[in-house]
């Protein structure tokens, strides 16, 4: 299956001609003019990798990386006219995998869009317990356990499925729908809604005060986190 770029640039002609390169590349590009399209397809779509300008209008390349890098690890490259240090530092410290300046090398560009491609998509090792705070909070998903401060916390199958979901990606926010669908295999409406008891009984058994939760966090109008220390 061919890999999917978003773009993220408002100069159209230069998204044309980047597009004819992916497509030459059999990579599939996804252009977006604007930065609220760009973080809008980067949450609908989940792209392999983006390929974001520092100079777009309104809200800004880096408020699109930061926004982005709250709901996914998705390899973003700054693909940019913007070439002093303190920019390619900037860029690389909130969150971007790669920095490229424009005018660009095409084999080159392509080289690193790759690169981050299979660095991305190389399986990581199974992993089936997951220690979130040195001991604190640990789900054991093989055995099917969770322990906090050492203590089994009792957890019906539901509540099990959701915790498992957010700490096999613990430190990402995990979109509400995709929560839903990895956990419970559902997409309707009535599971959308019905996702905020659970987590709320979830919060009263691992919580120490479930109403200033440590460990499960709500990112309003997009889902929930949960939190690494």
């Amino acid at each position: 299956m061919s890999s999917t770029i978003l773009v993220i640039d408002d100069d159209v002609a230069l998204t044309k001609v980047i597009e004819r390169i992916l497509c030459g590349a059999e990579l599939t590009p996804l252009l977006a003019h604007t930065a609220e399209d760009g973080v809008r397809l980067a949450q609908e779509q989940r792209p392999d990798l983006i390929l974001l300008d520092v100079m777009i209008p309104h809200m800004g390349g880096w408020a699109v990386c930061q926004t982005v890098r709250r709901f996914t690890r998705t390899p973003i490259i700054f693909l940019t006219a913007v070439g002093d240090v303190e920019s390619i530092v900037k860029g690389l410290e909130i969150g971007a995998d790669d920095y490229i300046v424009k005018p660009f090398d095409r084999a080159e560009f392509l080289a690193r869009v790759k690169a981050h491609l299979r660095r991305n998509q190389t399986a990581a090792p199974t992993v089936s317990k997951y220690d979130l705070g040195d001991g604190v909070l640990v789900v054991d998903t093989a055995a099917h356990i969770v322990t906090v401060n050492n203590e089994a916390v009792d957890l019906t199958p539901r509540e099990f499925d959701l915790l498992r979901v957010l700490a096999a990606r613990a430190g990402q926010v995990v979109p509400t729908a995709e929560l839903v669908k990895e956990a419970w295999s559902l997409t309707d409406r009535d599971a959308l809604d019905n996702i905020k008891p659970y987590i709320h009984y979830l919060r009263k058994k691992i919580e120490a005060d479930p109403a200033a939760p440590r460990w499960i966090l709500t990112v309003r109008g997009i889902g929930y986190r949960l939190m690494i220390e």
